[in-house]
C-alpha cells in the first residue's frame, strides 16, 4: 500500500486530527468530549485515515531527529554578530534546534502516553508512590504491621506509618485492606478529601476520578469523615458516617457525605478473584471497566450504543477476548487506530 502524505488529507480535516490528539494526550476528556470524539471518528473513513495520519507524523518527528543536523551558526556563543545593524532591528532568532528537539520529543511521547494508557493513569502518582500497579496487574502487599493489601488493576499507594497512625494514600484505582489490630495506631485511608478508618478489618475504596470515591465494607465497619476543616461547620449536614459490613459509600465529591446503601458483595468484590460481574448494566459501563485493564483505549460511536443493556460475568485476565466476545454477541463493527485504539460502532 502506498504511504500516505500528509498532504493527502484535506487541511482543515488534518487540524481536527491534530486537535483531538492534543485533547486525548493527558487523558481528562469529559464524558461529553469523548462521545464527541467518537462521533467525529465515524462519521466518515477519512476521519479515521486522517486521525491514524496525525499518529504516524508524530512518529516521523521523533525519528527524524536521528538524522544528521546542519551547524546553526547563530546558536554558536562566540559567532560575530552584524555590527551595522541596530539591535532593535535585529532579525528574531528562531528556536534553538538543540532545544527544539527535545521538546518535539517530549511533546509526543505526552501525546502517546495519553493515548495507550487507561484515563485515570498517573504516571506522576506512580513514580512518588510506594506501590502501584500496571494495567492488568493484581498485586498483594504484607505491610509490617501485618496488614495486607491488594491493589487492583492500575492504582497506586503510600504508606506512612507513625507512632499514632498508620495513613495509606490512595493516589488513583482501588484496594482490598486488610487491617491487622492496633489499638495504639488507627488504621486510615485517604483518598481526595475523604477519609477512611478502619473499624473492623475488611474493605475496599476505589478512587474512580480525582473526586468520585466508593467505599465497599466487607468486614465488619468503617467510618468515614470529610477532611476539609471548613466543611465541618456545616451544621446539621453529616461530615463523617459509619458504613456497616455489606454496604457502599458512593461519594462524588460533595461538600456533604450521602447515607451508605447495601451492595452485593459478591459483585462488588469480584475483581478479587480476577472477575467483573455487570447485570443489567450500560454497555458503556462495561467498556469502562474493561479499560481498567488494558493499555489504550475503546470508545463507542453513539449514545445509543453506549446504553445498551448488558449481563454477564467477564474474566479479567484477557481483556481483548472480553472485547470480542462482546462485539460479536451485539454485531458490532470494530475499527482499530494503531495497537491501542478501538472504535465500536
Amino acid at each position: 500500500m502506498p504511504r500516505l502524505e500528509m498532504n493527502a488529507q484535506p487541511p482543515d480535516l488534518m487540524e481536527e486530527a491534530v486537535d483531538w490528539l492534543v485533547k486525548l494526550r493527558g487523558g481528562n476528556l469529559s464524558e461529553a468530549q469523548t462521545h464527541a470524539f467518537a462521533e467525529w471518528l465515524s462519521q466518515d473513513a477519512a476521519h479515521t485515515a486522517a486521525f491514524a495520519k496525525a499518529e504516524d507524523f508524530l512518529g516521523e518527528m521523533v525519528a527524524a531527529v536521528k538524522l544528521p543536523r546542519p551547524v546553526d551558526v547563530e546558536s554558536i556563543p562566540n559567532a560575530e554578530m552584524p555590527s551595522q545593524q541596530p539591535l532593535a532591528f535585529q532579525p528574531r532568532k528562531t528556536l534553538n534546534p538543540w532545544l527544539a528537539i527535545p521538546l518535539t520529543m517530549a511533546a509526543a511521547w505526552l501525546i502517546a502516553v495519553g493515548l495507550v494508557l487507561p484515563s485515570q493513569s498517573s504516571l506522576w502518582d506512580n513514580l512518588l508512590s510506594d506501590y502501584h500497579t500496571q494495567p492488568g496487574e493484581i498485586r498483594d502487599i504484607l505491610l509490617a504491621d501485618g496488614s495486607r493489601l491488594l491493589l487492583n488493576t492500575n492504582t497506586a499507594v503510600s504508606v506512612a506509618y507513625q507512632p499514632t497512625q498508620r495513613l495509606i494514600t490512595l493516589h488513583h484505582g482501588e484496594a482490598r485492606f486488610t487491617v491487622a489490630k492496633d489499638g495504639q495506631r488507627p488504621f486510615e485511608v485517604k483518598a481526595d478529601n475523604l477519609m477512611v478508618r478502619a473499624l473492623g478489618t475488611v474493605f475496599d475504596v476505589y478512587r474512580k476520578t480525582p473526586h468520585a470515591i466508593n467505599v465497599t465494607v466487607q468486614e465488619h465497619a468503617v467510618a468515614a469523615r470529610l477532611q476539609t476543616a471548613s466543611l465541618n461547620t456545616n451544621a446539621g449536614h453529616p461530615v463523617q458516617v459509619n458504613i456497616q459490613v455489606g454496604q457502599q459509600l458512593i461519594y462524588q465529591g460533595e461538600k456533604t457525605l450521602p447515607q451508605p446503601t447495601a451492595t452485593n458483595l459478591t459483585q462488588a468484590s469480584a475483581w478479587q478473584q480476577r472477575r467483573l460481574y455487570i447485570n443489567d448494566r450500560p454497555l458503556g459501563e462495561l467498556v469502562e471497566e474493561i479499560d481498567r485493564y488494558r493499555m489504550g483505549r475503546i470508545y463507542l460511536s453513539d449514545a445509543q450504543l453506549k446504553n445498551l443493556r448488558v449481563t454477564g460475568v467477564f474474566p479479567l485476565d484477557n481483556p481483548e477476548e472480553v472485547i470480542a466476545s462482546v462485539r460479536k454477541v451485539l454485531g458490532l463493527q470494530e475499527t482499530r487506530l494503531g495497537l491501542w485504539l478501538v472504535l465500536h460502532r
